[in-house]
């Protein structure tokens, strides 16, 4: 390995800090800590989201499953109804078994119908959540790297807005796990 440093790269050690310097230890200290429990968050935060972007496609499937089965029944319907149509035109008369299943298949749909928008909905909700959740996921990433250019710069401010920022991810993160 060569000796040649860029510039800039400098990293504070917080180990190295000698005792005539304690406030800068604690200083960088705090600043680590608060990294950490931004990176935590940020974790926290993606594994919600992964959640709910995999229970939104699996309540999409489940939506999709009801509506192929709505249209089965109303296949089923309409050439039930084609031969309810049929058998009046050839003289025949039309079996009150016929006329109660063609009901039942219409009261089958309705409630296939509603078991499907609650699916869609459920779905919405998912990708709703997931979209806020990687609001936060972007506030607690910039917020960490903020940290990182506080200790960096040595710089106050630069920690505060980092600091500023897990506070976004964090409301962020309260949103995103509300049910909507």
């Amino acid at each position: 390995m060569t000796q040649t440093k860029i510039m800039g790269t400098d990293i504070p050690d917080v180990t190295a800090a000698s005792a005539a310097n304690d406030a800068m230890k604690r200083w960088m200290s705090r600043v680590a800590v608060t990294t950490a429990v931004l990176a935590t968050l940020a974790a926290m935060a993606a594994s919600f989201a992964s959640s709910h972007l995999n229970e939104s496609m699996i309540d999409q499937m489940r939506s999709s499953d009801q509506w192929a089965y709505y249209q089965a029944k109303g296949v089923k319907l309409a050439i039930l109804e084609s031969k309810m149509e049929t058998l009046p035109a050839l003289g025949k008369e039309v079996i009150a078994a016929d006329t109660a299943r063609a009901e039942r298949y219409k009261g089958e749909q309705a409630e296939i119908s509603t078991v499907a928008k609650g699916h869609e909905k459920s779905c919405e909700d998912h990708r709703r959540r997931y979209k806020i959740i990687g609001r936060a996921i972007t506030a607690f990433q910039v917020a960490i790297a903020l940290s990182a250019v506080a200790l960096l710069m040595q710089r106050n401010w630069f920690w505060f807005l980092s600091i500023s920022g897990g506070v976004v991810g964090a409301a962020f993160l309260a949103w995103g796990m509300w049910p909507g």
